[in-house]
């Protein structure tokens, strides 16, 4: 007979028991899901309270999905089941993993995209990486999901370190600043001024602003969030409310809360809205996070033009603050100078400022550096100098980038932002000019050049290129008369004409600076053929700055010698001058260098390759490499590129290595046999150089005794060599000298113990040494002292 034995059946909790489904373009399905929870949930003061305490879990979720998931009865934190394998568990080397038979938590997300945006801090449009076009259901788990569990302390939640009264007093008047735009002088009540923050957030068309009781709850909340809380929040009773009205006020509290939230952050200087989760860092490129120091955000240094000057404004204080700028008033410019990194110039009341800013991660936190000038434009010119003195390959690639001819915002014809008509292109050639081109009546085209704020009409076109055409050779003639005017707008305007790649007039030069000569010399300025006098008369010219001067020079075809011979009268530093010569004359910098008598660092601060150091200066740049084996392992080639001998090579890693295993690391990666690079390092290297090299040739004591000895090692060196081979021994290293390096025992101690006392000859090799026993790379190590 067979007894059936009944097994027990342990029940597996699941915490949603019917998926969830929304209709992806329909939201009533999702309105009657939150109506109906609502209805059973929201019934009193102590449930209201509760719920919006319960949200402060998802705090990087948008108040909406933070509503959602807590009409899904969850507790814990969600996230995917993607983002929760990466989420260390409770088994070792392995993530959470949801259970089996779960339902998602659906959430809305926005779809993003790329796209162009507008800007209110630049006149050009912003381009943005997270343009939402459009919003899907994505599930989540909750951490009740989960069948294995995040071991203890993976899930860890941002926070801020204990505060005093006026420590937190101050995060909020500095968070008052950052979300109104004006920083307040003192607050005496945080509560009080975080309530009334809440009551500038708007919630959208079709809602209203907060009242005074869920206002000071928007204040508890976020005072809860840094312990700070000083009295309970007002109770509310939703009762009275129809369902979705409840659901509704509880979005637009916890949406208040959300942005006060970050205002607070960056007065604290802690993202308290961050997941403790290891989330997909989402892409919010319009706006500055909390902590950063820059102005721009990464969506508007996208949309900058590389290596011109946009300005915006003029904008008053209140204006400037709005947009985050604190101290500004007037007009400002940008000027990108890579992806991430950006020139800055404000007016302020006193003057102007100027800052190099970048949207990039760093200690900077954005703002790399920072200065004060008397004007906008001399500001401009600080910011350009501060980025050559810091970073001059960055400076360069700017400056040869930009090319010759005027420059625009996107260097050439855009479609104007904002414009009636599609067809309407606008061209920016500095703050001062711009042109544009629209349809006008009877099929023609119309052209206009606004020069500082005032606008000059063109004959009609019969059609759009012939219509720029018109606006190009009015801008021009705009940037003309001011050029005659305008010392910095003469020295654009000759740079740009000697950059013009073959255009180049010299009656345009005439034309544009000839009126600061007397007749006499502004005839010769047309005629000479001499260089030194054609550069004579720019110099007296006095409003051409030296670069642009060798760019005149390089536009009339002069020698490099001719050009060598001026440079000095023209006060240009040498960095900056070799730079020039290398780019447009082609000669190699070195030479130039020694043509000028430039220094070491001169020659680096040009941006000499190390292979041109390594020619030029050897020893300087030797001694300036740390002590890592792979920089030595790399040193070594670029010497030999350099045009050093390998011998060469070997002796400046000898004398200047900082440790003996870099030059051992830098020799092997040249020289194969040990016996050669014995003898290469013979005149130069100490005895522990020599010890760890042998051992980099995997040499036994007794191989790097016979190897020194054909490679006529000094004899004290040698002796050194084997002593740190032999661990200090001196006896065995007595024997090893006496046997294969032809020293006495009283010898070897005496080189070893007093030092030599006699001139340093190489030594002597044993009488029954076989000279073609010469020891190779890789050889057996295992050779004892009775072989």
């Amino acid at each position: 007979m067979v007894r059936c034995v009944a097994k027990r059946i342990v029940p597996v909790m699941v915490v949603v028991g019917q998926p969830i489904r929304f209709d992806e373009d329909d939201p009533r399905s999702m309105l009657r899901h939150l109506d109906a929870w609502s209805r059973r949930s929201l019934v009193s003061a102590e449930a209201w309270g509760s719920t919006l305490e319960r949200c402060d879990q998802w705090l990087d979720y948008s108040a909406r999905n933070q509503v959602l998931l807590a009409s899904y009865g969850v507790a814990g934190p969600v996230a995917g089941s993607a983002t929760w394998e990466r989420v260390p568990s409770t088994e070792s080397g392995r993530g959470c993993a949801v259970r089996a038979g779960e339902h998602g938590l659906l959430v809305r997300v926005p779809v993003v995209e790329s796209g162009a945006v507008s800007s209110d801090k630049s006149r050009v449009a912003a381009r943005s990486n997270s343009v939402v076009g459009s919003h899907r259901w994505e599930p989540v788990f909750a951490l009740e999901q989960l069948a294995r569990r995040p071991v203890s302390g993976a899930l860890v939640s941002p926070s801020v370190a204990p505060m005093a009264a006026r420590e937190w007093s101050e995060a909020v008047r500095v968070a008052s600043g950052r979300m109104l735009g004006r920083t307040p002088r003192r607050v005496d009540d945080p509560a009080e001024q975080l309530a009334v923050l809440a009551s500038k957030v708007a919630h959208g068309a079709g809602r209203t602003r907060l009242e005074s009781d869920h206002r000071m709850q928007v204040a508890w909340l976020v005072s809860s969030r840094v312990g700070m809380q000083a009295t309970p929040p007002p109770a509310f009773d939703p009762c009275e409310l129809p369902s979705r009205d409840r659901w509704r006020l509880l979005v637009d509290v916890r949406h208040a809360s959300s942005v006060v939230l970050a205002a607070v952050s960056h007065g604290v200087g802690v993202d308290l809205a961050a997941s403790p989760l290891p989330r997909h860092e989402a892409t919010v490129d319009r706006e500055v996070s909390p902590g950063r120091r820059n102005y721009l955000a990464p969506a508007d240094v996208r949309g900058l033009p590389l290596g011109v000057w946009v300005e915006a404004g003029p904008y008053t204080r209140a204006e400037w603050l709005a947009r985050g700028v604190a101290g500004g008033v007037g007009r400002a410019a940008f000027m990108r100078v890579n992806d991430r990194s950006y020139l800055a110039a404000y007016e302020t009341r006193g003057g102007s400022m100027w800052r190099l800013e970048t949207v990039g991660r760093g200690a900077h936190h954005g703002l790399v550096a920072e200065g004060t000038s008397g004007t906008l434009i001399a500001a401009k010119d600080s910011a350009r100098d501060a980025l050559r003195d810091r970073f001059p390959e960055v400076a360069h690639a700017v400056e040869t980038s930009v090319g010759g001819g005027v420059a625009s915002p996107a260097f050439g014809w855009v479609r104007l932002p904002g414009g009636r008509d599609e067809r309407t292109e606008h061209r920016v050639f500095d703050e001062r000019v711009a042109a544009m081109v629209a349809p006008g009546p009877g099929g023609q085209w119309q052209s206009w050049v606004t020069v500082d704020g005032g606008n000059r009409q063109g004959p009609h076109s019969p059609d759009a290129a012939a219509a720029k055409v018109v606006a190009d050779g009015l801008a021009h003639g705009a940037l003309m008369e001011l050029a005659a005017v305008a010392p910095d707008r003469a020295n654009a305007m000759v740079r740009d004409l000697a950059s013009g790649g073959g255009t180049w007039n010299r009656d345009q030069l005439v034309s544009i600076v000839g009126h600061r000569l007397t007749d006499t010399d502004r005839t010769s300025l047309a005629e000479t053929k001499d260089m030194r006098t054609l550069t004579r008369h720019l110099l007296d010219v006095g409003v051409l700055a030296p670069a642009t001067i060798l760019g005149v020079l390089h536009a009339e075809v002069a020698s490099i010698d001719a050009v060598t011979a001026v440079v000095p009268s023209l006060g240009m530093p040498t960095p900056e001058a070799i730079r020039l010569l290398h780019r447009d004359w082609g000669v190699d910098r070195v030479d130039v260098g020694a043509s000028l008598g430039a220094t070491v660092g001169e020659l680096r601060a040009a941006g000499c390759s190390a292979v041109e150091m390594f020619a030029a200066a050897p020893r300087e740049e030797l001694r300036r490499l740390d002590a890592r084996e792979q920089t030595w392992v790399a040193v070594a080639p670029t010497l030999i590129e350099a045009g050093y001998s390998v011998a060469q090579a070997v002796e400046h890693m000898a004398a200047h290595a900082p440790t003996p295993e870099a030059f051992a690391a830098g020799v092997t990666a040249i020289v194969e046999s040990p016996l050669e690079a014995f003898a290469f390092a013979a005149r130069r290297a100490g005895g522990e150089d020599l010890a760890v090299l042998s051992e980099r040739y995997e040499l036994s004591p007794v191989e790097a005794a016979k190897t020194m000895a054909i490679a006529c090692v000094p004899a004290h060196t040698a002796a050194e060599a084997v002593l740190v081979r032999c661990e200090g021994d001196l006896d065995v290293t007595a024997d090893v000298c006496e046997r294969y390096l032809g020293l006495s025992a009283d010898q070897t101690r005496a080189f070893l113990v007093d030092g030599p006392t006699t001139p340093i000859v190489p030594i002597g090799l044993a009488a029954n040494y076989d000279l073609d026993q010469t020891p190779t790379m890789n050889a057996g190590a295992g050779v004892g002292l009775d072989d």
